[in-house]
């Protein structure tokens, strides 16, 4: 095997495909990436995976002898990384890879290709394809609420529900849910699927403004994505998702509308003094009024008020404030609109508006106040 590439052709994806690759794993050889230079195609190829979730990627380069080998991931990408911007010479040499670029020169041990997991291409027929950027957005607004506990796998993962006419994402920690509904023409039969995090959120980090469409498999038990020089796949989660519409309080009376981001700044300069147990800040409504406050027995305490467009008398209500920036992050417009009910009961944000054909929204459990 013998090739030359420029390093600006190969680091960014040498980066993407090493972030695949499990730093510890009991087969030594998934800490490898697979090479694989074509001389008819005029490409290599890079491949990682970690059982669960793969990836393969091309890049375009001069290739004067084929071969293919698996090399140490991190060794590989730190070694593209720290090289000048030129031109790489990569041969293979005494079961050696030499790679050379202007006066530096390494020489990595290799693994026996054959040993890497077969990461056989799909059958595209019957894909269809949508907007990446509302793919994208689908996943940022539910992600979030994505568990990290393995104990429920359902949670572990996002729920698509999709059919020809219209997309739903769901996700939930039993704490918090991020729900996203768009109608969008898709040449698809319904399909209800729990995708890992892991798979779709390395799709997001590849999608940018030169290329508009994603090209999507999803099979019994995997998933499948195509979009500019990558494929990634990714096996699905096998399990029941709970009827998470029967926990949403549609119904909630009482109802606020407020800047979101006055209230993030007065969120994140009380929650200063929150206690770190917790992170609890705690509302507190009267007409037209929230005082927001924090309180640690071994720190002290802190508050600060905002207007409100409110009509709630009283009410106290507690909450993460992690949790709760996280989702006002989230908004796409200035204004939230909150609805609550009592001190104990789950409450759901809005965005103020929504496109004609997206439809979002957030729940959040509140936490328990000592004097209740």
């Amino acid at each position: 095997m013998k090739f030359n590439v420029h390093r600006n052709q190969i680091l960014q994806k040498v980066q993407f495909i090493n972030s695949i690759v499990p730093v510890r794993n009991p087969l030594q050889i998934l800490t490898n990436i697979f090479l694989e230079a074509n001389g008819e195609k005029g490409s290599i190829r890079l491949a990682a995976t970690d059982l669960e979730v793969s990836a393969v990627t091309e890049v375009e380069c001069n290739v004067l002898e084929s071969g293919k080998i698996a090399i140490p991931a991190k060794n590989f990408t730190d070694i593209i990384r720290a090289l000048p911007d030129d031109e790489i010479h990569c041969e293979l040499d005494n079961k050696m890879l030499n790679i050379r670029c202007q006066h530096s020169e390494f020489s990595l041990i290799y693994a026996d290709p054959e040993d890497f997991p077969e990461i056989p291409d799909r059958e595209w027929e019957n894909s269809f394809t949508m907007d990446a950027d509302l793919f994208s957005k689908l996943v940022e607004k539910t992600s979030f609420a994505v568990s990290e506990h393995i104990g429920r796998p359902a949670f572990s993962g996002i729920l698509w529900e999709l059919d020809s006419k219209k997309q739903k994402m769901v996700a939930t920690d039993g704490k918090r849910l991020g729900k996203f509904e768009t109608a969008l023409s898709l040449d698809t039969d319904k399909i209800d699927i729990i995708m890992p995090i892991k798979g779709v959120n390395l799709v997001r980090r590849i999608i940018h403004a030169d290329q508009p469409k994603i090209k999507i498999l999803p099979e019994e038990s995997a998933i499948s994505f195509e979009y500019d020089s990558y494929k990634i796949y990714s096996r699905l989660i096998e399990a029941n998702y709970p009827d998470y519409e029967a926990v949403i309080p549609y119904d909630n009376s009482k109802i606020i509308e407020i800047e979101v981001e006055p209230l993030i700044k007065a969120i994140q300069r009380v929650s200063l003094l929150a206690s770190e147990d917790n992170f609890k800040v705690v509302f507190n409504f009267t007409k037209n009024q929230l005082k927001v406050q924090s309180e640690d027995i071994d720190k002290g305490s802190a508050e600060e008020i905002l207007e409100v467009v409110s009509d709630i008398d009283k009410l106290q209500i507690g909450f993460n404030y992690k949790y709760l920036i996280e989702i006002l992050q989230l908004m796409d417009t200035n204004i939230v609109r909150i609805k609550f009910e009592n001190s104990l009961d789950p409450c759901i944000f809005y965005n103020i508006e929504n496109a004609e054909d997206q439809k979002n929204l957030f729940l959040l459990m509140p936490l328990r106040i000592a004097n209740e």
